[in-house]
């Protein structure tokens, strides 16, 4: 599916979003892993001094680099986050692009705006979903507007 660009005035541009196959189990769970990496990447900086610290500092680069190319290679995807938590567990950090399991009940679901927008990954490589303007901090590029209602 083709994404289906269009300029609302002052709203800026409005992309259809295709996510990552929900009824794939490996591209959900890799989905959700981009996102807690870009999310943390994006914090406060004290990402990249950890990486340092555990002498990982090239991973980071390598997933950007693998993460922004046209086709990403799911599997070395996958390989790249598998060695940034094996090496950042090395100083103590566990865990960092496992997703947490718990429920919240999605913003605007009881009293709908007439028009609803989110914001996603503008790479199509990950599930992050904001309600407000953010920034993928791996791509280094703001996230795409999308219409859901």
């Amino acid at each position: 599916m083709m994404p289906l660009e269009a300029s609302v005035g002052n709203l800026g541009s409005v992309t259809d979003h295709v996510s990552p196959l929900e009824d794939d189990p490996m591209s959900a769970e890799l989905a959700e892993r981009v996102e807690r990496l870009c999310r943390e990447n994006g914090r406060n900086g004290d990402l990249a001094d950890m990486f340092e610290e555990a002498g990982a500092g090239e991973l980071l680069d390598t997933f950007i680099a693998l993460i922004t190319q046209e086709s990403a290679d799911p599997a070395g995807l996958s390989a790249t986050l598998d060695a940034i938590d094996k090496a950042l567990a090395s100083i103590g950090l566990h865990g960092l692009t496992r997703p947490n399991r718990s429920w919240s009940p999605l913003p605007g679901v009881r009293n709908p705006a007439p028009e609803v927008f989110c914001y996603v990954c503008p790479l199509k490589r990950c599930d992050r979903v904001e309600s407000e303007d953010a920034r993928c901090s791996l791509a280094e590029r703001p996230l795409e507007r999308v219409r859901l209602a």
